[in-house]
């Protein structure tokens, strides 16, 4: 019988995207769409579809290029088959043995993670429980790699949790206590909520600490608007959103059109939204040593971000600060040095 090998993982199943970093050395980033359904689309090409089907006791869904994904913005995501699904997904991307399991950490915002000042335990339990179902299977016969183990913590934490859990040479993880006592501000901007976390020596600044509903999805959904107003009420595809996202441009009728403009005053409608939150719930900053800006959306929005702070910086690695805190914890708490 194949001996199990184990990787730890740090699972940051976000509303838009998932990251997921192993304790090899991988990582990854998917879109977080599935559409529950079979989708068929075939290639004439002779190459594969790029659609993934996996049977679920809920249902099929289907993943890839299915053009318009379902809706994951709501607050059952984190217990679904929806986010199973994904999940199962992109651990598949990383074409892992049949013997390996994953020992993994996941997160919820802060608002979801505690009520008041203690840890939601119902809410934690059934995070916990989903993506342990072990009833994700592809169409095709493919089986996911089994996650034995599962923890769950608060997102934002998670990035202070990568700052002061240094790894020694060794692979050892050890925390810096210097870096402990250090009062610190992590605001992760996401697919769909604003994370603030005030944080010094093991405490949680509750009065500067929230979650609000409000990140990439929001912008998504303005430009989708913009454009229904914009065009005739047409009704775009994920692929168009993405790519004006991306380069301003947009393909409709089999001619190019420019929504720069349009781009531009959606992303600042919830840019102030945003600037809003944060100078409310951090009016006193001048004790905080440092404001660190994580999250996907914080990236794609860095230049409108500048001198908010006199002390802010952009994390090192702002997509997957939270899942390499995630990974952290999962290998400080379950026990064992990166594969």
């Amino acid at each position: 019988m194949e001996q199990k090998q184990v990787l730890f993982a740090g699972i940051d199943d976000g509303h838009r995207d998932t990251k997921i970093v192993l304790s090899n050395g991988s990582r990854l980033v998917i879109p977080s769409r599935a559409a529950s359904g079979v989708f068929n689309k075939i290639s004439i090409s002779g190459s594969t579809s790029g659609n993934w089907v996996y049977n679920t006791e809920d249902g099929p869904f289907t993943v890839g290029d299915i053009g318009t994904s379902e809706f994951t913005a709501y607050d059952e995501y984190p217990f679904s088959a929806q986010n199973r699904v994904i999940v199962a997904h992109a651990l598949r991307q990383f074409d892992l043995p049949s013997n390996v399991e994953i020992h993994g950490v996941s997160g919820l915002p802060l608002k979801r993670y505690y009520i008041g000042n203690t840890p939601n335990k119902a809410v934690i339990s059934r995070k916990r429980k989903n993506l342990m179902k072990g009833d994700v299977a592809g169409a095709d016969g493919y089986i996911p790699p089994i996650i034995s183990r599962h923890d769950v913590m608060s997102e934002g934490i998670a990035a202070w949790v990568n700052q002061i859990l240094v790894r020694q040479p060794s692979g050892k993880l050890d925390f810096d206590k210097e870096r402990v006592k250090r009062r610190m501000a992590l605001i992760d901007i996401g697919g769909r909520t604003l994370d603030i976390a005030v944080i010094r020596d093991w405490e949680l600044d509750g009065d500067r600490s929230t979650t609000e509903d409000i990140g990439m999805i929001n912008i998504v959904k303005d430009i989708r608007e913009r454009l229904f107003h914009r065009f005739e009420g047409i009704e775009v595809t994920d692929e168009q959103v993405d790519e004006a996202l991306r380069t301003g441009l947009i393909r409709l009728w089999g001619e190019t059109h420019d929504v720069r403009a349009l781009v531009e005053e959606a992303n600042k409608a919830v840019v102030n939204k945003i600037r809003s939150t944060i100078k409310s719930c951090l009016q006193k900053s001048h004790d905080i040593e440092q404001v660190t800006f994580l999250g996907g959306t914080s990236q794609y929005l860095e230049r409108y971000l500048q001198g908010w702070f006199r002390n802010q910086v952009m994390a090192e690695d702002p997509v997957f600060e939270n899942a390499l805190g995630m990974l952290k914890f999962a290998e400080y708490k379950m026990g064992g040095v990166a594969a």
